[in-house]
């Protein structure tokens, strides 16, 4: 994506994504849902399989929310609908345990990830914002070893602006004060640039089906474009 080339220079807290922008994440749930389809094969098509499982998913966020153990319970409820009621127990509880296998599974840094924390935060504070279940999210960051850089833990229900100007309420902040690092312009980028943040955007090579937005439809003021997160740094001078 095109953004406008340039630093920013009154920032005081940096936001970071951690699903995607610290961590792998949607690349295990893709190969969950592989293994998801594979075991549904005998009712429909991958294809069919997996775009069931998408809208059962949409439908479920206002309900479960977002994270693993919605994704698993989207999951059980697609196969009886996609089979009619006659999936065997033997395949719902190989779904379960795909559903715990990512809950349990090893947090893998992404490259630079903690030599970037340890540069940032000798300059500015740094939160951590994400999204999803409470229980999985602080396990995932536990299990991280990346809980020391951050000033601030904010685990939400959803990355909307309200939750994002609440967060910076509670940091004392102005909206130009803050830029928000992450994967998703959907959820990390768009919320903060509407009403004065800045947003990083690092893409990931793999982004779920929900998360994806038109382009066009993103406002290049105030966005800035990163390949990896080592390029964070350089964006960014100097703490006033």
């Amino acid at each position: 994506m095109a953004a406008k080339e340039t630093r920013v220079t009154d920032v005081k807290v940096v936001g970071f994504d951690a699903d995607d922008t610290l961590w792998e994440n949607e690349n295990h749930f893709q190969e969950a849902e592989r293994r998801y389809a594979a075991l549904l094969s005998p009712f429909a098509e991958a294809a069919s399989v997996s775009a069931e499982l998408f809208r059962t998913e949409t439908g479920n966020i206002a309900i479960y929310g977002y994270g693993v153990k919605s994704f698993t319970l989207s999951m059980v409820e697609t196969a009886v609908r996609i089979s009619g009621g006659a999936v065997p127990a033997r395949v719902v509880g190989e779904v379960l345990e795909l559903g715990k296998g990512l809950l349990t599974m090893p947090v893998i840094l992404l490259p630079g990830v903690e030599e970037t924390l340890a540069a940032l935060k000798e300059r500015f504070r740094l939160v951590l914002v994400t999204k999803g279940d409470l229980v999985d999210q602080e396990s995932k960051l536990a299990r991280s070893g990346l809980e020391g850089f951050f000033h601030h833990i904010e685990i939400v229900s959803e990355k909307d602006e309200s939750n994002y100007r609440s967060l910076l309420r509670h940091l004392d902040l102005r909206p130009e004060q803050f830029v928000m690092v992450g994967n998703s312009l959907k959820s990390d980028i768009l919320p903060v640039i509407r009403f004065g943040g800045y947003g990083i955007h690092i893409p990931f090579h793999a982004t779920w089906q929900h998360e994806k937005v038109d382009e066009a439809d993103v406002p290049k003021e105030r966005l800035l474009a990163a390949r990896s997160i080592r390029e964070v740094p350089g964006l960014l001078g100097s703490r006033a």
